[in-house]
């Protein structure tokens, strides 16, 4: 496979295939994103529509207009602002907070504030700030930064609550997404308070979330960040690996150095222990390397390529592309995508779910900008 191939190929399925149908199906009369299509293209309604979706779908169809996907009716530029529009008005909390999920018709049914909602909303509004040139953007993230500083920071270990109230077990997944918000908003509009709360994530990392002893990253924790007891604190998943080693590579171009040696023991690990024989990412291993969870989501494989071309490894870059054409993206509907497979090979989905279109979009928009 070639460079040039590959990314006809990305493009056809992205602008051809994925954009236009998501673009008509996956959003309601409102403006608001559906949370999951059937494998006919066909809206599920009555699932909770999470705020982490609407955020993730707005952050896609940015990034579709800043690629070029042509400004219509139902162009990228159309569907982010009717979708930032709609999560504004339905989704903040009167503390500056965010609530975690609506019904279909618009209503509130969880106003818990969700760290990991919290961070996408936070990436959400970067990118309309970055393509959107939304006036009310960077206001908006500089006071649901204060309000999560305010009521959710934990002074005496470190990081956020995920939750309030707080929860266990402690993760490092919404504080990862914290950092690439933090990060998409001090490439565009630099601030003192994004720089702060970017240090502290990556303090974080380098205190409990990387194993030095196993050169692994961890995902789950206790309060005081020691790791989880039971099978949950042997839990390592490539993937994340993958998609830590893209931050701190971008962290590194702001100015946030000395992460080289962890990147590269963890990119080591990745490539080492990661991968099944047919070349997919596996859920999960431990930290030593043995595989606990053979399964592949579609959210790991994208991390892959992405990271895989960051590193020079362009062709398997190309090549994990193709097998993820082959497997994940084979949907009986064009523009679909089988999020999942067992450790058999088994498609494990009874629907497609809205959130991966963010990582299929992050990976090729990789693909797409990477040149020759």
């Amino acid at each position: 496979m070639t460079l040039s191939t590959t990314q006809n190929r990305v493009r056809d399925w992205l602008f051809g295939q994925a954009l236009p149908l998501w673009a008509e199906a996956g959003i309601d009369a409102g403006g608001r994103f559906f949370e999951k299509l059937d494998f006919d293209g066909r809206p599920i309604i009555g699932a909770p529509r999470r705020t982490r979706v609407q955020a993730r779908q707005i952050y896609v169809f940015c990034e579709a207009a800043a690629l070029g996907w042509p400004e219509k009716e139902n162009g990228g530029e159309a569907v982010a602002r009717r979708g930032l529009d709609a999560l504004i008005a339905a989704c903040r909390r009167d503390d500056g907070l965010w609530v975690r999920a609506l019904d279909d018709a618009g209503a509130v049914i969880d106003p818990t504030p969700d760290l990991y909602d919290l961070a996408f909303v936070l990436f959400a509004l970067a990118a309309a700030h970055r393509v959107l040139k939304d006036e009310r953007a960077r206001p908006l993230a500089l006071a649901t930064l204060a309000a999560i500083e305010a009521r959710m920071a934990d002074p005496a270990h470190g990081g956020w609550q995920e939750a309030l109230p707080p929860v266990l077990p402690r993760r490092q997944n919404p504080h990862m997404h914290m950092l690439e918000a933090l990060l998409a908003w001090q490439t565009i509009a630099p601030d003192p308070a994004f720089e702060a709360a970017a240090r502290s994530v990556l303090d974080l990392f380098n205190r409990r979330f990387f194993d030095r002893e196993h050169l692994m990253l961890g995902e789950y924790f206790t309060a005081d960040w020691s790791i989880a007891p039971g099978g949950a604190g042997q839990v390592i998943e490539p993937g994340h690996h993958m998609e830590w080693i893209w931050l701190l590579d971008q962290a590194r171009r702001l100015g946030f150095d000395g992460h080289e040696r962890p990147a590269q023991a963890l990119f080591a690990s990745a490539l080492t222990n990661g991968f099944n024989p047919q070349g997919l990412m596996v859920r999960e291993i431990d930290r030593i390397g043995v595989v606990r969870d053979g399964g592949c989501r579609l959210w790991g494989q994208t991390e892959a390529i992405r990271t895989l071309l960051l590193r020079g490894r362009t062709d398997q870059a190309f090549t994990l592309t193709e097998t993820l054409f082959a497997a994940h993206l084979a949907a009986p509907t064009p523009g679909l995508w089988i999020d999942s497979y067992d450790a058999e090979g088994r498609p494990q989905d009874a629907s497609v779910p809205a959130s991966t279109l963010y990582h299929l979009m992050t990976a090729f928009s990789a693909l797409l900008t990477e040149s020759a």
